[in-house]
Order: structure tokens, then C-alpha cells, then sequence
């Protein structure tokens, strides 16, 4: 018994900067003070526990008693946070001395943070925790203009042990108000990062306030202590860039800053991955009403960087943001629903293994052109009692016989989503016209036969990403000499080639095969397709100068 236990890369630059983070000063709102501090018992500089067994926080100069060894490893006396879980990101505690948590224990409770400074954000983070379990809550972000966001429903994590969210810091121990017993569990406490994007239609507005209302029932006790913003800055960046490419071209489109740039956005592309400095001369501009760019002109198969900032004024620009793309690169996703795994013992599988329900995709290669690369994604994700650890799964090339090398296989002993990612893939180079690809997936644990019930591909994750380049006037000549016609065809399908066709055979678009021919030594031969139910399929023919795909439609 099993025990429970298109290929572009899109690069957000801002959270670099280290500047661009501000923690929001409370001016009103916090209930209680839950971390002992200074000399004395740690009921005396407290007003109410974190949870609900009598647990406090300290600060790192807490005596119980005078004379006793404060602990260094608690919270720092400047209160100043920093996250572990993105450089640059801090927070600061309210004085040890008074109110310091927003502390929320009961259900259908609200609570409410004041800010001295507003600023116009993209992001909120807010520093948090519960006790004695976990909690739920959901809130309000308020602007000064008297409009409001919604927060969604989030669940803040008991402060033992979970990484369900971001971990800002841990390790700080916690202190017995009943008895001044301290504890030190090796990386525990814990506070939690809770990240709260804001709406492009509110990053122009100043965050005044926020308030947040208990929904879950549980006992978890809420404590905020603290809130950061990720500012707008004077000069905020356009976003979601998306880059599409042609074999000599491609197209970049964003969308645009919520202030807008009264210079417009510059841009600026390269083959050099490094970053343009703030004096670099771009290669051009477009006004602010304008959030697409088309390039011409561009080598075939080359990878570009593709740089956009705002303009706001000569000595005011915001920071260059990066999206790459190929050109030559086209990327196919497999259409067709989600792909079962057959079930196969572990000791079993390897790159030879035959599989009953793949996935098929078919790429058609541009005319002209012919694969150098190939890259391939998807998600495999578990249900019942599956893990990702017994995932398995190879690519293959139905139209060269090739497939890769060895076997992708998940890890963890835990259920969920896993994502792969394989490129530089040689399984198509050379070939032209419509490629076959077939995704085996197995599960090594589960039932048997083929199912989606312990693991399965997510289909629509699935995508195939080939790289292409011109063929040569003596490829493309041979390219020429195969044809199949009518095409349309109804009752018979007429094949020619400039060489003997050594070998012919029609899939449906399963990959299936319909029928085989061999041995004819022929350049020219028949196919009776009269029995063929209408639709589309496969004809793959093989001659002495090599093997080529073509669809046709019958109807």
C-alpha cells in the first residue's frame, strides 16, 4: 500500500531594484502588542499572546529577568525586517513599546490599517501570521480618491512550519507570557508574505488605508504587523509584453504605464543579453498612444533582446524592461484535450517503451524552410493518490524515427503539478512540410491500461517550439520534386517524385496508420483513398533523397 506523504521568455527587471520597495507607516490600527521587549516578565510589555496558548514574541534585547542573556537570534530591536524572499523587500515592525499587530481572532471580525505616507503602487505586500492554526481573510485596499480593491480571499498560515506562503524570516523564538519559558525551534516561528498585486487602473492612485475581515471559522488567529508597497515611481514601466517573431521579422506589444510618458516609449534590440544602461541611444521611439512595435529586416534563427522603457522626460526614464524572441520560431500547441499515461512498472521504462495513448502534434514547417531545433513543454499533473515522482515521459519524431535520448521522470513524493521543459532537441533537423511529433506519457503507479485518474498532461500545455531556416536552392529543388495530387482528393491520390519512391504511408490525424506501400522503385504510384472517411491526413513518403510529410483533405 502506498503510504500519503512558443517558446518567449518574459523578464520583469523592476524587483531589482532595491529602491523601488517602501514599507507603509501605520498610523492607527493595530489592536495589540504581542512582542516582549526590554527587562521584566513578558506579560508586563505585552497585552495579549499571538495565539491562543500564551505564546509571544521577543525582541532581541528581552530579559525576564535583570541579568538574564537576551536572545540574540529573536526580532531585531530596529524592528526593520528584511525578506528573504525578494532582495531588496523590507518591513518595519511597530514600536516593541505599544500596538504592534492587527490581531484578528474571531470570525466575521474587521480590522483596519491607516497609512502616514500614500504612495501609488503596483504591488502590496503585508507581513503576517496566525496562531493555534491557520486563518482566512479577505479585505479592501483604499485610494485616496475614495475608490477601493478588493483583496481576494487568502489563507495566512500558522506561524509553526508552513511554506504555503513566501517565508519573509523564521527562527526567532517565541517566549511563554504565563511563565517566561523561552523557545527556540529550529526554524520557527515563522512570518508569512502575502502578495496583493494592484489593478492597472489603480496604480495611479495613493493606497491610503486597507482593512481586513476574518471569514474562516478555524481558531487560527490573524496577526498583520506590517505592509510594503512596491512604488510606482515617477516614471512606472509599460507591461505585459508579448513578442510574436516571423522567420525575418517579429512584432512586440505591451501594455501601456499607468501614467503616461510624455516622451512616448524607447526601444532598443540587440543579440547581446546585456542590459542597456540608462545613456544608451535606442534604436527608436514610438509616442505614448502607441504600444506596438513591428522590426523587418531581422536575421533568421537569431535570438533578440528587446529592451522598452518609459520616456517621461530627459533627466526622468523609467527602467528598461525585457522581452526576448527568435526568430524563425513557431510554436504549435496540441489541441486536443488532456493526454492520459499508460501504466507501466517503474523497472520497465525507458526510451524504447511503446505507449497506446500518446499525444499527437502536427507542425507544419513554412515553406522554404527547414527545422534545426526543437523544444518541447508541458505540465503533468496528479489526482487521486498519484505523485509526480512517477511521472514519465519521452518526445518523439514519428516523421524521422527519432526521439530523445532518455526518459523524463517527476520528483517528489507529493501530488501536484509539474512542469518540463526539454530544448535544443535534433529529433526534426532537416525535415520539411507537416512534422509529426507524439508525446508518451506513463505513471508508474496506479491501475492499469490508459487513464487520467492518477496522472495526465495537461493538454493545452503541451507545445512544440521548432526553430527554422532557409533551405538551400538544392534542398528546396528536391522539396519540389514531391507532390501529391488532387488535394482535395476523393477516390484516388496520385503520388510523383523526381526520385523512386521507396516507401509510402497515410496516418489519420490520431496517428493512426490507414495504409502501407513498399518496394515500388517508382517515381510515380497510386493510392486508393475511396474507402477513407472524409477528413484530413498524413501521406509520408520516402525516396531516395529522404522522407517528406504533407496533409491532405479528403472529402
Amino acid at each position: 500500500m502506498k503510504k500519503q506523504l512558443l517558446f518567449f521568455l518574459l523578464i520583469p527587471l523592476s524587483g531589482l531594484y532595491a529602491q523601488d520597495y517602501v514599507p507603509l507607516q501605520v498610523t492607527s490600527g493595530f489592536t495589540a502588542d504581542v512582542i516582549a521587549d526590554g527587562i521584566g516578565p513578558s506579560a508586563n510589555s505585552t497585552t495579549i499572546a499571538v495565539d491562543a496558548a500564551d505564546f509571544n514574541f521577543m525582541s532581541a534585547d528581552f530579559q525576564a529577568n535583570d541579568g538574564d542573556t537576551p536572545p540574540e537570534y529573536a526580532l531585531p530591536v530596529s524592528g526593520l525586517i528584511e525578506s528573504t524572499a525578494i532582495s531588496g523587500l523590507t518591513y518595519q515592525f511597530a514600536p516593541y513599546y505599544e500596538n504592534n499587530s492587527l490581531r484578528i481572532e474571531s470570525q466575521d471580525e474587521v480590522g483596519s490599517l491607516t497609512f502616514a505616507n500614500p504612495v501609488m503602487a503596483t504591488t502590496v505586500y503585508i507581513m503576517a501570521c496566525t496562531g493555534s492554526g491557520s486563518g482566512t481573510i479577505i479585505g479592501n485596499i483604499y485610494f485616496s480618491d475614495g475608490t477601493y480593491q478588493e483583496i481576494a480571499s487568502v489563507v495566512v498560515p500558522d506561524w509553526f512550519y508552513s511554506n504555503a506562503l513566501p517565508v519573509i524570516t523564521s527562527g526567532f523564538g517565541r517566549v511563554n507570557r504565563v511563565n517566561d519559558v523561552i523557545e527556540n525551534p529550529v526554524g520557527n516561528p515563522r512570518l508569512y508574505q502575502v502578495e496583493i498585486a494592484i489593478l492597472p487602473e489603480n496604480q495611479s492612485k495613493l493606497i491610503s488605508s486597507m482593512d481586513f475581515t476574518k471569514t474562516s471559522t478555524a481558531q487560527g488567529i490573524v496577526n498583520i504587523f506590517a505592509v510594503s508597497a512596491h512604488v510606482l515611481g515617477t516614471c512606472p514601466s509599460p507591461t505585459e509584453f508579448f513578442a510574436s517573431s516571423t522567420a525575418d521579422g517579429a512584432g512586440v506589444s505591451w501594455t501601456p504605464a499607468p501614467i503616461a510618458p510624455a516622451s512616448g516609449y524607447d526601444y532598443y534590440y540587440t543579440t547581446d543579453s546585456t542590459e542597456p544602461s540608462d545613456t544608451q541611444t535606442p534604436s527608436g521611439n514610438v509616442n505614448a498612444s502607441t504600444t506596438y512595435v513591428s522590426l523587418s529586416g531581422l536575421a533568421t534563427g537569431q535570438h533578440y533582446y528587446f529592451w522598452v522603457r518609459s520616456n517621461c522626460s530627459a533627466s526622468d526614464r523609467g527602467l528598461w524592461q525585457l522581452v526576448e524572441f527568435t526568430t524563425g520560431q513557431q510554436e504549435t500547441t496540441y489541441p486536443d484535450g488532456d493526454i492520459n499515461t499508460l501504466y507501466i512498472d517503474a523497472a520497465d521504462v525507458n526510451a524504447e517503451s511503446e505507449n497506446t495513448c500518446p499525444g499527437l502534434l502536427y507542425v507544419d514547417v513554412p515553406p522554404g524552410y527547414k527545422i534545426t531545433s526543437t523544444a518541447v513543454s508541458y505540465d503533468m499533473q496528479t489526482a487521486s493518490n498519484g505523485w509526480k515522482s512517477e511521472q514519465r515521459s519521452i518526445l518523439v519524431c514519428n516523421t524521422s524515427g527519432l526521439k530523445e535520448d532518455s526518459i523524463s521522470q517527476g520528483t517528489g513524493g507529493s501530488g501536484g503539478t509539474q512542469s518540463y521543459f526539454r530544448d535544443g532537441l535534433s529529433i526534426a533537423n532537416d525535415l520539411t512540410g507537416t512534422v509529426e511529433f507524439e508525446l508518451r506519457a506513463w505513471r508508474t503507479y496506479g491501475g492499469t491500461d490508459c487513464n487520467p485518474t492518477w496522472n495526465r498532461v495537461l493538454g493545452d500545455t503541451f507545445k512544440v517550439t521548432i526553430t527554422y531556416e532557409p533551405l538551400l536552392n538544392t534542398e528546396n529543388t528536391a522539396v519540389e520534386k514531391f507532390a501529391v495530387y488532387p488535394n482535395p482528393v476523393q477516390n484516388t491520390l496520385n503520388i510523383s517524385a523526381k526520385e523512386n519512391i521507396t516507401e509510402v504511408r497515410l496516418y489519420n490525424m490520431l496517428g493512426q496508420e490507414i495504409s502501407h506501400k513498399a518496394g515500388m522503385n517508382s517515381k510515380e504510384m497510386t493510392m486508393d483513398t475511396s474507402n477513407l472517411a472524409n477528413g484530413t491526413y498524413i501521406v509520408k513518403v520516402e525516396t531516395q533523397a529522404g522522407v517528406n510529410s504533407l496533409k491532405i483533405i479528403r472529402e
